[in-house]
């Protein structure tokens, strides 16, 4: 079998990139990375304080680097966050979130959903992932605006975003699709911080392959519920798709944004909110989602978190 090139030179081709359909040398490799994270960059600016969410999994590690990476040309604050969710089989996780702090030098913010939050995550897949999803979005936003960040990092990709995007569409939630974008301003009337995603035009495998290149510390450990949602179903068929049209998923995206623009959907949702009555965040409610689940977890909502 005769060796394969990379794409932009005579070396071999050591790392496939789905979204080209081939392979790349190592030093193409991380020049097709760095290039799609700067693109981001470039429409957040410059002088930025950002905390990264961090679960201690591949695409928020290889979110963190890559912004430590680009913290010197960017002027970027860099803060990382670990939830602590307070199961055993996070332990891992957490030496992982750690070892990333000592090696990035990000600002430390730890929150336990036990500890602070006088909760647990129940048992029932279902009520667990709407726990879990509930308070990972509140606690990020919330944190970040106490502790005078500007900006939300995560480590949502590309499959992710054209999963959201069609699932979006086969719901009818229209609306949300504004939120499909790879930098999405602060509201601070509202107490909202903004959103960035890193990784916005790089695949689930590119992440895969920086943090192998890099050699940064992943928790190999995966949530005891994933692969019971829609996303266990709907993101191989997109791979399946991707393998035929490689830009495939990089024009969903990039349509549905088009769309959300023309329509004037695109920019932050603001419409609907009010402060929360309870802890003054944003709600679509006179108390928020946030709040109403602690009630009924009988847990607590401290005055401050960061």
């Amino acid at each position: 079998m005769p060796l394969e090139r990379c794409l932009y030179c005579q070396k071999p081709g050591e790392h496939f990139v789905p979204n080209l359909g081939g392979k790349l040398c190592r030093e193409h490799f991380l020049r097709y990375f760095n290039k799609r994270v700067k693109r981001v960059l470039r429409r957040m600016g410059r002088g930025k304080k950002v905390l990264v969410g961090v679960s201690g999994g591949k695409d928020s590690i290889a979110a963190l680097f890559a912004l430590k990476e680009f913290s010197y040309e960017y002027n970027i604050e860099l803060g990382a966050l670990m939830i602590d969710v307070g199961v055993p089989s996070n332990e891992e996780c957490v030496q992982v979130f750690e070892e990333a702090i000592r090696r990035t030098g990000a600002r430390r913010h730890f929150v336990s959903l036990v500890n602070d939050l006088g909760i647990t995550v129940p048992d029932d897949p279902s009520f667990a992932c709407v726990v879990c999803g509930t308070v990972t979005r509140y606690v990020l936003n919330r944190v970040a605006y106490e502790a005078g960040y500007d900006y939300v990092a995560t480590g949502h990709n590309l499959d992710d975003m054209a999963y959201f995007a069609i699932n979006n569409l086969m719901t009818h939630n229209l609306e949300y699709l504004r939120s499909i974008d790879s930098v999405t301003p602060p509201v601070p009337e509202l107490k909202m911080v903004g959103r960035v995603r890193p990784l916005f035009w790089l695949s689930d495998q590119d992440s895969e392959t920086y943090v192998r290149i890099i050699g940064a510390p992943r928790c190999s450990t995966k949530c005891p519920h994933e692969g019971l949602d829609k996303q266990a179903y709907v993101k191989p068929l997109l791979n399946e798709l991707r393998a035929m049209w490689p830009t495939s998923l990089v024009n969903i995206v990039d349509s549905v944004r088009e769309l959300a623009r023309r329509s004037g959907l695109a920019g932050p949702i603001r419409e609907g909110f009010r402060a929360c009555s309870k802890c003054g965040y944003p709600s679509r409610t006179e108390v928020c989602s946030f709040c109403r689940l602690i009630e009924k977890l009988g847990g607590r909502v401290p005055e401050r978190l960061a």
